[in-house]
């Protein structure tokens, strides 16, 4: 028995050190990533439809369409109603008085059917608009805004060069959290965040397997056409992620990255409601695996086919990892006094392995100093239990066969002018 757990534990070691080797590649190779030129989005060419799904945001949406409407650029806003019970709707009339606002109500028999739903309600408010007999369907950039995001000025500035190129169908903002300060939770979302948008995403650009992550993303109209009437998955639990596959499997154009353009939107406060959240995402993932063997044969390069696989199959190995954690740590506690030094290098191994990037996170982008930004970046470590909690709430979801989608909801954190707080005024420096 002593065995058969001794070989498990090196297993499941071995699953930790190719998870961290694979984030640490990607780290590397983002270095490598040049960003997109700055242009100019007045002379782009480009209209830009910004919808806006909204359902109970009576706290949010005021500030949000106020940071919407001081975009530079050709644009629209559509916001979605989709049946609120509070004062969204209210909340949203006033600005009607400006042309570049229009409201989209949702009949209650249409409602409430998740977020794909209203996105493809969007959609077909646009072709009956007929806006792209006169900017065709490829100048025409479908942007979705969460209810509660918020964007500087130039935001379309940075977003427009990107669609320069004819190949490119999709565009990703960076995404940040405005109320990252109100406590560690939304501090380590912002963390989590940061990481992953201005580390791994700027490597994919390179590899071809960069996909749209929900909040700030932007597809040409003709790319969502070649879906079909509803190119959002209406019952998807990542409407986005299903999306973005299904554009790279049928060969709908290239997805990319744009780091220097960032939404901001409300981090959850409350641990429950966020390994809630996550434990949505988390199943919406497992599902799309159903898109492996498409994306395997497709015409993608080999190597954005490979990466697209890990990344897909990523979630398998939170439960592991976690698991080899507790037993790392298990294992050091009760060694005490019989340390050595490879146990302890492979404790931290295991144990903190997203701490060196949290730490040159910290330091180089956020000048948090040397010593906070060890603290903080090793206290991310105890983020991994949402994670890990999230990911035994999807299996189980899975395994009773439920797939609802439940709505976030708002807590309308920070009252400050609306637009992005004054952290976003700043400009961010290169992470590493």
């Amino acid at each position: 028995r002593k065995q058969r757990s001794a070989r498990l534990y090196a297993s499941i070691t071995v699953i930790v050190l190719l998870v961290a080797l694979y984030g640490y590649a990607l780290a590397a190779l983002s270095l490598r990533s040049p960003g997109p030129r700055p242009g100019d989005a007045l002379d782009s060419g480009l209209l830009f439809v910004l919808l806006v799904p909204a359902l109970n945001e009576e706290r949010v949406i005021s500030r949000t369409l106020s940071s919407l409407l001081r975009l530079r650029g050709n644009f629209l806003v559509l916001v979605i109603d989709d049946a609120s019970e509070d004062g969204t709707v209210a909340a949203v009339r006033p600005f009607l008085e400006n042309p570049r606002v229009r409201l989209l109500r949702q009949p209650p028999e249409e409602a409430r059917r998740g977020k794909g739903h209203v996105l493809n309600a969007g959609v077909g408010a646009i072709r009956r608009m007929r806006i792209s007999e006169y900017f065709g369907a490829e100048n025409i950039i479908v942007t979705v805004f969460d209810a509660d995001a918020r964007v500087e000025p130039g935001f379309l500035d940075a977003v427009a060069p990107c669609f320069a190129d004819p190949r490119v169908a999709g565009v990703q903002s960076a995404v940040r959290m405005y109320n990252a300060d109100a406590n560690l939770l939304t501090f380590w979302q912002n963390l989590e965040f940061a990481i992953w948008g201005r580390v791994m995403c700027r490597a994919k650009n390179l590899l071809g397997s960069a996909t749209l992550g929900g909040n700030g993303q932007c597809v040409r109209l003709s790319a969502l056409e070649g879906l079909g009437e509803e190119p959002w998955q209406a019952a998807s639990l990542t409407e986005d992620l299903d999306l973005s596959l299904r554009l790279l499997a049928s060969g709908g154009g290239l997805l990319r990255f744009c780091p220097s353009a960032t939404v901001w939107q409300e981090a959850v406060p409350e641990l429950g409601r966020l390994v809630r959240q996550r434990s949505r995402w988390m199943q919406g993932h497992l599902v799309c695996w159903q898109h492996l063997p498409r994306l395997l044969r497709g015409a993608l390069p080999l190597r954005a086919r490979l990466d697209l696989a890990v990344f897909l199959l990523l979630p398998a190995t939170v439960l592991p990892v976690g698991l080899a954690s507790l037993l790392s740590w298990q294992q050091l506690l009760s060694g005490v006094g019989g340390w050595s030094l490879s146990g302890l290098a492979l404790t931290y191994a295991i144990g903190f392995v997203v701490a060196p990037l949290a730490v040159a996170y910290l330091a180089r982008v956020e000048d948090r100093g040397t010593l906070r930004s060890l603290l903080h970046g090793h206290l991310f470590v105890f983020y991994s239990a949402v994670w890990f909690l999230a990911s035994v709430a999807a299996w189980w979801n899975i395994l009773l066969g439920r797939r609802g989608w439940a709505k976030t909801a708002r807590f309308a954190a920070g009252e400050e002018e609306p637009g992005c707080p004054a952290a976003c005024r700043s400009q961010d420096k290169e992470v590493l």
